[in-house]
């Protein structure tokens, strides 16, 4: 007897889209040079690439542990409330570099082979 496994899309889907978010964090914090957690929020959704809380931030802070993000918590006045903001490091910057070739190779690769 035969017993094929299904292949789960869904599961495919999460795995691309992690990788690309992560890409799509560190372009965008470094084109912005310093962003704060809601402002980053905001932008994704702006560019119909909604992410809640819950993923961001767990996301922000392996980048800053992994020396890819500095962070610098500041309050604009005493009566605000203070705001985390996240910057691209040399070895972020680096990094997304290489993440964008890498990418954009893979696409080339992609369109050619559905031409």
């Amino acid at each position: 007897m035969l017993c094929y496994m299904v292949f789960d899309i869904t599961n495919w889907k999460t795995q691309i889209r992690k990788g690309y978010l992560e890409l799509c964090l560190l372009s965008l914090i470094g084109s912005k040079e310093r962003l704060y957690g809601f402002e980053i929020l905001d932008l994704l959704k702006k560019y119909d690439l909604p992410v809640k809380e819950g993923t961001l931030y767990p996301i922000l802070n392996r980048m800053t542990s992994e020396g890819l993000l500095s962070s610098i918590w500041e309050t604009n006045n005493l009566s605000g409330h203070p705001r985390k903001f996240y910057s691209l490091t040399a070895k972020g910057k680096s990094t997304a570099d290489d993440m964008q070739e890498e990418f954009f190779k893979l696409t080339e690769i992609f369109r050619g082979l559905n031409n």
